[in-house]
């Protein structure tokens, strides 16, 4: 009876976004995220999310459809600095990510 419960958590761990596949790495209209490049967005995220956090949790939230402008806002009521530059880089990633559920 093991054996299943075993196959049904390699099944459940291979189809979450966060550890089937690296984030996406390009998008299109995506303002100060130049040339449809997710990697800013990605640099902010590491530069300004991950002392606290791993970004395994923030690709988790986007997969699972969550209200990021308003977890972003909690998160800087929280410590995190972010100046307008890098605030709508992360508006926009977070409406265009591909990780985000259609």
């Amino acid at each position: 009876m093991r054996r299943p419960t075993l196959a049904l958590c390699f099944l459940l761990l291979a189809a979450s976004p966060s550890l089937s596949a690296d984030p996406p790495k390009t998008g299109a209209n995506l303002g100060n995220v130049r040339g449809g490049d997710f990697s800013k967005a990605r640099t902010i995220i590491d530069k300004s999310c991950t002392s606290c956090h791993s970004s395994a949790k923030i690709d988790e939230a986007i997969a699972a459809g969550k209200n990021m402008p308003a977890i972003q806002r909690e998160m800087e009521k929280r410590g995190a600095r972010l100046n307008a530059n890098e605030k709508e880089v992360l508006g926009i990633y977070w409406k265009q990510t591909p990780l985000k559920k259609k």
